[in-house]
């Protein structure tokens, strides 16, 4: 999926959608370890995919979280 076709889900989260850009860092969109732990929950339901939080640490910025979720999608 495209970023455009996931910040709708990211914004689900309460996320700013000003803020929620493939450039932004985890912290300048708002994904802090609550986020990111809700995130994974609204994935693991919506989309059957998951990921951990480990996984979800590593990646810095909003794109490299879209990008790993593309991933663990893909198989």
């Amino acid at each position: 999926m495209s970023f455009d076709e996931w910040k709708p889900v990211l914004v689900s989260i309460g996320l700013s959608e000003d803020e929620v850009t493939p450039e932004a860092t985890r912290e300048e969109a708002g994904l802090d370890s609550l986020a990111l732990m809700e995130l994974s929950l609204v994935l693991r339901q919506r989309f059957g995919v998951v990921v951990t939080d480990e996984e979800m640490h590593e990646a810095t910025t909003v794109a490299e979280v879209v990008e790993l979720v593309d991933a663990r999608r893909a198989g």
